[in-house]
C-alpha cells in the first residue's frame, strides 16, 4: 500500500514549541539594542570577518548611487558634469582611480550627454568657462572640443530616409560646426592647436565605425578651420607663434601646413608679400631675399611686378621678418652680447634663445627688462632667483604685477597657477629638474595676494558660513596634475571666503571633526602647516552639519570641500542638513559641496534647492557663492 493511500491514519498534531527560540530570541533584542546605541545600519562578512557597514554604505533613496569608496551619493547634473571636466580635469585621478580610467569615464560621460542631445550645454558651458577664464588647465577643454568636433564624423548625405536618423545627422553635424567655430577662441596659442589636433585624430580613430578606422579626421571642416587659424592671423602674431612655439605635442607648423593647406586671400593687403614669407618660413624653414633688394636683372626674371610698391616697402621694413631672421641666426649664438643685443632690438623672449644662454645673468635680467610676459614671468622666478637678477627694483616691479588685478584678469592668470606657482617657488626647488634657489618673502607675499584677486569679486554677503575641509585620506591625491594636493588646495580655496566674510568659522573632517583655530590673520603657508598636522582617516562629510546641530551653533551655509567619496557616517550628508534646519531652526540653512575632483558624485540632495556643487578650482567661485547664498540662483 502506498503513503498515499494509508488515509486513516490518524495525524497527530502538536503544538510549536516556542522555547527553541528562547535564545535567539534574546540575543536578537540584546543586538538591535546596540544596534540602536550604535547607530550603524548592516553588518557583512568582507573577507571571512565580520564589520559593521556604517549608513552611509546603505542606499536609502533609490535615486543614490554608490561611490568609488562603496558609499552612496547622488548623481550630479550634466551641466556640473561637464563643468567639473573642464575646470578640474583628470590629469591626478583620485584616491580610488587612475588618470586613465577618470579620463575614459568622462570621455564616455560627454559622449552619452551628446548621444542624449545634449551637445548645446556641452559647448555653452566650454565657451563659457573659456571666456571667463574660469579653468586653470587647458587640456580637458581641448579634449572636449575635439570630442564635439570629430564625434560621429559621416557624409549627411548618406543619412537615409529615416526622419529621426536625418535629424540626428543634422544635429551631429551642427555640433561639429559650433566646435570649430569656438577654435579661435580655444585655441589661442599654436600649443593649444596641436594637442586640439592630436585629440581630433585619436576620437577620430576611435569612435567611428569599422570602416572609417584608417581616418584621422583631416575633412573638409577639419582643413578649412586649421587654414582658417592662419589666415586670419595678423603678421605680427605669426612671426611670434612660429618662432616661440615652433612644435608641441608631437606637431609642427609645416605638418599642419602640409594637412591643410592654407591659402592666403591676401592679393591687396599692405601685408601680402609679408605673410607669403611667413607661410614660406612654416613650411621651408627659411626666407627669401627681401624683393627690394633684389638686383634689376632678379627682378627681372621674378614675379616683382604682381606686387604693389607698399607692399614691397611693408616686406623690406617688416620687423616681423627681422624677428624671423633673428631667430634663425642666433640657434647656435654664443656670444652673450649678441644674444642680448637681439633680444632688446627684437623683443625676443625665452624660447627663442639657445638653452646655453639661459645661464646668463645678464641674459636674464634683458629679457625681465623688455617687459617679460606675465605666464613666464610666473613661470621663471625661481631661475631668475638662480641666476641672481633680481634686485630690489626688480622684485618691486614682479610684487606689483602679481598684485595688479587687472593685469592678473588680462592675462588669464588662473588662481591655480598662482597658487601652484607659489607653493613649487616657496619649496626653493622645481617640481621637476634639479634647479634649487632662495624664495624672495616679498614675491611669495604678492603671489599670495595676487592669488586672492585672480578669484573674480563678489560682494561681502554678511551671512555666516561654517567652512568644511574634508582631509581624509582619498583628498592626498594631486589637483590637476600640480604639485598641490586637493587637501591643500582646499585649503587655500577656503582662505577666499575667510578674508571675504565677517562671520566664518572653519573645521575639518575626515571620521571625526576638528574646529579650526583659523582667522584672517593667518597666512597661507600657516594655515597650510596647521592641516598637514591633522590626522588621516576615513570619510564622513555628514560631521559638520551634525557637529553644528549638536554645539547649537548658527549657520547659513555649509561650505564643505571634499572629492564626494564619503562612506564612514551613519547619517547621510543630505540627512545631516535636514537635522540642522529641524533642531537650528534655520529652515534655509544651505550646503554648497566644493567638488575637489571630477567624478560624477555628489552629497548634494539634488531634489533640494538648498544644496548647489559648484567645481572646487572655478575662479568665479566666490560670485557663484554669494549669489546662491543671497537667493538669487
Amino acid at each position: 500500500m502506498s503513503a498515499d493511500q494509508e488515509t486513516d491514519v490518524p495525524v497527530v498534531t502538536r503544538a510549536f514549541d516556542s522555547a527553541v527560540l528562547t535564545r535567539l530570541q534574546e540575543a536578537q533584542t540584546a543586538f538591535l539594542d546596540a544596534k540602536l546605541a550604535d547607530s550603524f545600519e548592516k553588518i557583512d562578512l568582507v573577507e571571512g570577518e565580520l564589520v559593521k557597514l556604517p549608513r552611509q554604505m546603505e542606499q536609502v533613496r533609490e535615486d543614490q548611487v554608490q561611490n568609488k569608496a562603496g558609499g552612496f551619493v547622488f548623481t550630479v547634473s550634466d551641466e556640473t558634469r561637464i563643468r567639473r571636466f573642464l575646470i578640474l580635469g583628470t590629469a591626478s585621478g583620485t584616491y580610488y582611480q587612475s588618470s586613465k580610467e577618470l579620463t575614459l569615464e568622462n570621455a564616455k560621460a560627454m559622449i552619452d550627454i551628446i548621444n542624449a542631445g545634449n551637445a548645446h550645454t556641452i559647448l555653452k558651458e566650454l565657451g563659457e568657462i573659456n571666456a571667463a577664464n574660469r579653468n586653470p588647465k587647458m587640456s580637458p577643454l581641448l579634449f572636449v572640443l575635439a570630442i564635439t568636433a570629430r564625434y560621429h564624423v559621416h557624409d549627411p548625405k548618406k543619412a537615409g530616409a529615416d526622419e529621426t536618423i536625418n535629424k540626428y545627422s543634422k544635429y551631429i553635424s551642427e555640433m561639429h560646426r559650433a566646435a570649430f567655430a569656438l577654435i579661435p577662441e580655444v585655441c589661442r596659442i599654436p600649443t593649444h592647436l596641436f594637442e586640439f589636433v592630436g585629440y581630433c585624430e585619436v576620437i577620430s580613430k576611435s569612435t567611428n565605425n569599422a570602416d572609417a578606422k584608417t581616418s584621422t579626421g583631416w575633412g573638409r571642416r577639419m582643413r578649412t578651420a586649421i587654414s582658417s587659424w592662419y589666415t586670419t592671423k595678423t603678421a605680427e602674431k605669426l612671426a611670434m607663434f612660429l618662432t616661440k612655439y615652433p612644435q608641441r605635442e608631437g606637431w609642427s607648423h609645416r605638418d599642419l601646413f602640409r594637412l591643410a593647406h592654407p591659402v592666403l586671400n591676401a592679393r591687396n593687403s599692405v601685408e601680402r608679400l609679408e605673410l607669403e614669407q611667413i607661410f614660406r618660413y612654416a613650411v621651408k624653414g627659411d626666407l627669401l631675399p627681401r624683393k627690394r633688394l633684389l638686383a634689376a636683372d632678379d627682378a627681372a626674371r621674378g614675379d616683382i611686378k604682381q606686387y604693389t610698391d607698399v607692399q614691397l616697402d611693408t616686406e623690406l621694413n617688416s620687423r616681423n621678418l627681422d624677428l624671423i631672421e633673428a631667430y634663425l641666426k642666433l640657434k647656435h649664438e654664443k656670444s652673450e652680447e649678441v644674444i642680448v643685443a637681439a633680444i632688446k632690438k627684437h623683443g625676443l623672449v625665452r624660447e627663442h634663445l639657445p638653452t646655453d644662454s639661459l645661464n646668463s645673468k645678464l641674459v636674464w635680467e634683458t629679457l625681465f627688462d623688455v617687459r617679460m610676459p606675465m605666464t613666464a614671468l610666473i613661470r621663471n622666478l625661481g631661475k631668475m632667483s638662480l641666476v641672481e637678477c633680481l634686485d630690489d627694483a626688480r622684485v618691486a616691479q614682479i610684487c606689483q604685477r602679481l598684485t595688479d588685478p587687472e593685469e592678473l584678469r588680462r592675462t588669464r592668470i588662473h588662481p591655480l597657477t598662482l597658487l601652484i606657482a607659489k607653493e613649487i617657488y616657496g619649496r626653493g626647488r622645481g617640481d621637476k629638474g634639479s634647479l634649487t634657489w632662495n624664495p624672495n618673502k616679498e614675491i611669495l607675499k604678492a603671489m599670495e595676494a595676487g592669488f586672492y584677486k585672480s578669484f573674480s569679486n563678489a560682494p561681502v554677503t554678511n551671512k555666516r558660513y561654517c567652512l568644511a575641509l574634508d582631509v581624509s585620506g582619498s583628498m592626498c591625491c594631486s589637483v590637476a596634475g600640480s604639485a598641490i594636493s586637493c587637501r591643500n588646495a582646499s585649503t587655500a580655496m577656503s582662505l577666499v571666503h575667510l578674508h571675504n566674510e565677517p562671520e566664518v568659522k572653519c573645521v575639518a573632517f575626515c571620521d571625526e571633526l576638528t574646529e579650526l583655530p583659523f582667522t584672517k590673520e593667518w597666512t597661507m603657508q600657516k594655515v597650510q602647516n596647521h592641516i598637514d598636522q591633522l590626522r588621516f582617516g576615513a570619510t564622513d562629510c555628514g560631521l559638520p552639519m551634525l557637529w553644528a546641530a549638536e554645539k547649537g551653533l548658527k549657520f547659513d551655509c555649509f561650505i564643505v570641500y571634499t572629492d564626494n567619496d564619503t562612506w564612514a557616517g551613519h547619517v547621510h550628508p543630505f540627512e545631516a542638513l535636514q537635522q540642522y534646519r529641524e533642531k537650528s531652526g534655520i529652515h534655509d540653512a544651505k550646503l554648497i559641496v566644493m567638488g575637489m575632483t571630477a567624478t560624477p558624485f555628489t552629497i548634494a540632495d539634488p531634489r533640494d534647492r538648498g544644496m548647489l556643487d559648484i567645481s572646487g578650482f572655478d575662479s568665479s567661485v566666490p560670485s557663484i557663492v554669494a549669489e546662491f547664498v543671497m537667493g538669487n540662483i
